[in-house]
């Protein structure tokens, strides 16, 4: 937060931190669309009950209640900020288009019939004001407009998608030196700007980007399931975007461009867009980590180091999937994993047994159970010293909450 002088100190060690590896640091500035100072008056009077009903109420009916006088105190307040931000040494300010901003912009969210509302020119108003304000406030300061657009299938806080070029091309002449478009929010449901698998395609708002980029004249990012350096570069290729953007991404692998400026981008551990270690967790209040980076939110606690001694070890399940074919074949089966070069194996399922006598037949150690995740766990220890690296690949559920469990964590 940077509502107050005595914040500076902080971001400016922040920035310093991020300027020394020859990068740049910007800030999102945004206005919730409820009245902060009277839920933060009624908080510190512990009137939570009052509180939550406040709360809900402005969650509905701010944006159309909200006064002229109360939004010219909100835009002094931002470029306030923006100021502060300056004096840290941030770089780029990024004026965010959905919560208040969007929701004004909004034909689904504002209903207001003053200048502020009705016709497009009205409802981006404040948005324009707003843009032109910061501009003057930090003159020398790139300021970067995250395009929050509501499409005719998701999205109601920002501009409809029919309006959005023109929209753009207005903030431009305003002051604005970039955009970032995004899906617009505001539906309750996490999924729409944050999709997990299966719910979007890969780049799935890429093409809408493009549309901005086609009509403006200044840098323009995309984003949405974004994944690997491939994917990427066909975005830039393609025309669509001058910038690519990324968040859940570099949860999984933090290293995702040192690994690309060292020519090593098949290295890159893909986000596969669970939403388990990252959404799930907002929403349920809880510190952000990763299933696929073990390290990411422990960092205090946790450090992958190279074990002392190296074992492969693999835990196989789910073969009865695979029906009368695996049955025939367990024999074949076991002794193809065999060849594989791992110091043991332990199976699970109905064809457990079998595979897990063949391997040894095979010559390899194996185990196996046909039972529980226990039983699986039980095996695995009686395999393992201290020191040996296990890696469990599987579902998140398999490995985090069936085996783990059964080991200390260390």
């Amino acid at each position: 937060k940077l509502f107050d002088d005595s914040q500076i100190p902080a971001f400016k060690a922040l920035a310093d931190s991020v300027h020394a590896y020859g990068t740049k640091l910007g800030v999102q500035l945004f206005h919730p669309e409820y009245d902060v100072d009277a839920i933060n008056s009624l908080f510190m009077q512990k009137k939570f009950d009052e509180m939550r009903q406040r709360l809900h109420h402005d969650m509905m009916f701010f944006t159309d209640e909200v006064s002229e006088e109360m939004l010219m105190a909100i835009i002094d307040k931002m470029c306030a900020c923006a100021v502060r931000a300056q004096k840290a040494g941030v770089d780029v300010i990024q004026i965010h288009g959905d919560r208040l901003n969007g929701c004004l912009c909004s034909t689904r969210m504002n209903h207001r019939t003053d200048k502020f509302g009705g016709s497009l020119e009205n409802r981006v108003r404040f948005a324009r004001m707003l843009t032109r304000a910061i501009r003057k406030a930090v003159p020398d300061m790139v300021i970067d407009y995250k395009l929050s657009i509501v499409t005719p299938q998701r999205g109601k806080g920002g501009i409809d998608e029919a309006d959005a070029v023109q929209f753009a091309q207005w903030l431009v002449e305003d002051g604005v030196d970039m955009f970032h478009v995004a899906q617009a929010n505001h539906t309750g449901n996490m999924a729409d700007t944050i999709p997990p698998m299966g719910v979007q395609p890969y780049g799935f708002f890429v093409k809408i980007a493009g549309d901005i980029k086609k009509a403006v004249n200044v840098p323009v990012s995309a984003v949405g399931r974004i994944v690997d350096a491939e994917m990427a570069a066909r975005v830039i290729e393609s025309g669509m975007a001058d910038i690519v953007a990324m968040g859940r991404p570099l949860l999984a692998d933090p290293d995702w461009g040192t690994k690309i400026a060292a020519g090593k981008a098949c290295d890159i551990r893909r986000c596969i867009s669970c939403n388990k270690g990252c959404t799930d967790a907002i929403q349920n209040r809880q510190f952000l980590s990763c299933v696929l980076n073990a390290e990411n939110g422990y960092e205090n606690t946790r450090s992958i180091q190279p074990a002392a001694q190296k074992k492969k070890i693999a835990v196989l399940g789910g073969m009865g999937e695979l029906g009368d074919w695996a049955k025939r074949e367990h024999e074949a089966i076991g002794r193809l994993v065999a060849q594989t070069g791992l110091d043991a194996l332990i199976t699970m399922g109905d064809l457990a047994k079998d595979i897990a006598q063949s391997a040894k037949v095979a010559g390899m150690t194996a185990g196996y159970t046909t039972d529980t995740h226990e039983q699986a766990a039980r095996q695995l220890k009686e395999l393992l010293h201290d020191g040996d690296t296990v890696l469990l690949k599987g579902s998140r559920s398999f490995a985090m909450e069936k085996i783990l469990p059964y080991f200390e964590r260390k």
